[in-house]
């Protein structure tokens, strides 16, 4: 599917979530933090990002890496350096920050009561 990232109306919704995840995260000392920390901040992140996205619409993998790749370029174009880059590392690491995010599956356990032997 082509889509026109240059339409007004795209525009208008990537700078939205990036104001969205903005008022919700600092980045500034994002070059400074541990990866551990880093990894946090990648998290949490996506998963605004994921919150951004109407929930009508279930995005592939290969949809939502897209549009992390595009928000990257358009943080980039706007000179907001320390969000693309935090965008970036989510590129580079999509496939377990991805995974993290998936809604987990119940594990069933077997519990077993009162089979002591005295």
């Amino acid at each position: 599917m082509n889509l026109n990232v240059n339409n007004p109306s795209i525009i208008k919704f990537l700078g939205e979530v990036t104001s969205n995840i903005l008022s919700s995260i600092t980045v500034e000392s994002y070059f400074a933090l541990s990866s551990d920390k880093k990894m946090g901040v990648l998290y949490a992140v996506f998963k605004l990002m994921k919150s951004a996205i109407p929930t009508q619409y279930k995005p592939s993998d290969t949809e939502m890496r897209s549009f992390v790749a595009i928000l990257w370029k358009r943080n980039e174009e706007i000179e907001n350096y320390e969000f693309a880059a935090v965008l970036h590392d989510i590129l580079n690491n999509f496939d377990a920050i991805n995974e993290v995010t998936k809604t987990p599956k119940k594990i069933r356990k077997d519990v077993k009561k009162g089979l002591k032997n005295d």
